[in-house]
């Protein structure tokens, strides 16, 4: 396995994890979908648990995987936040032969606040200004495709004004609210397919919102997949060993066995979705 830390950014920094390849042998594979996490941790740290351990679990499954640790606290701020984001993808697509990777194929994934950066790129990558400041071609900070967890669509309404899920822990971004975060509003035909997955009885992010943005994607005639599992609590993540190394999130894994259904149909949507 190829595993380095690449410098992005002052404290940004994208970790590699990927299938080292001999050249030798009539089983290689030529071109690999990737897959660019973003943890969540409410824009003011990053979660070890939704960080490697996802990594792990979908490099596992045949794909060469990533994880961005992208500014948080007082530093986490837009548009500097979003040009993050654009720089993982332009980073793993600019490399994506000496990787081995199909740059049509490069995923993000996120989960809850990580999955707020995903559905801001995938609805604002084609901002007008943002590929001029990072000098880079737009369709290079296109992502092909992105997996959502437990995001919130309309931060507006449904996060900052509901007093049952307002975080006043949040990042300056999130107590901002800039009109950037409510994603639902930016979407449009140019988006990519979204596969989205939702607890029912999330405790931080309201059920509504993945419905939200589906029939976004179906009034723009766009390709997804919602998942919303009637048990579980917010920020499972890939719901194995990896991810729930404590009693508690173990305990929780057991009595949902449900929910870590999502990483098996994912990869099934993402093969699917790109003919593997």
């Amino acid at each position: 396995m190829i595993h380095e830390t690449i410098v992005l950014r002052e404290k940004v920094t994208l970790t590699t994890y990927i299938h080292d390849q001999s050249g030798q042998g009539e089983f290689q594979i030529k071109k690999r979908p990737a897959v660019i996490i973003m943890p969540g941790g409410a824009y003011s740290f990053l979660s070890d648990a939704e960080g490697e351990p996802a990594a792990l679990t979908f490099l596992k499954e045949g794909y060469n995987t990533f994880v961005l640790r992208y500014s948080v606290g007082d530093a986490c701020t837009y548009p500097e936040i979003l040009e993050e984001v654009s720089l993982a993808i332009w980073q793993v697509r600019s490399h994506a032969e000496e990787w081995h990777i199909n740059p049509d194929a490069i995923i993000l994934m996120g989960f809850s606040a990580g999955a707020c950066l995903a559905a801001m790129s995938a609805t604002q990558w084609n901002t007008p200004g943002l590929a001029e400041r990072l000098g880079l071609p737009r369709e290079d900070i296109r992502p092909n495709a992105g997996v959502i967890a437990y995001a919130p669509w309309d931060n507006s309404n449904t996060i900052q004004k509901d007093p049952e899920f307002y975080n006043p822990e949040a990042a300056k971004i999130a107590k901002d609210c800039t009109p950037e975060l409510d994603f639902i509003n930016y979407a449009g035909p140019h988006m990519p397919p979204l596969f989205i997955w939702h607890n029912r009885y999330d405790k931080y992010v309201p059920a509504i919102n993945p419905v939200m943005i589906a029939g976004k994607m179906i009034e723009y005639g766009l390709p997804f997949e919602l998942h919303i599992f009637q048990g579980g609590e917010h920020g499972m993540s890939v719901c194995n060993s990896l991810s729930s190394y404590n009693p508690e999130a173990k305990k929780l894994n057991d009595e949902n066995p449900n929910v870590r259904l999502w990483v098996p149909m994912c990869v099934n949507w993402i093969n699917g979705l790109f003919h593997i």
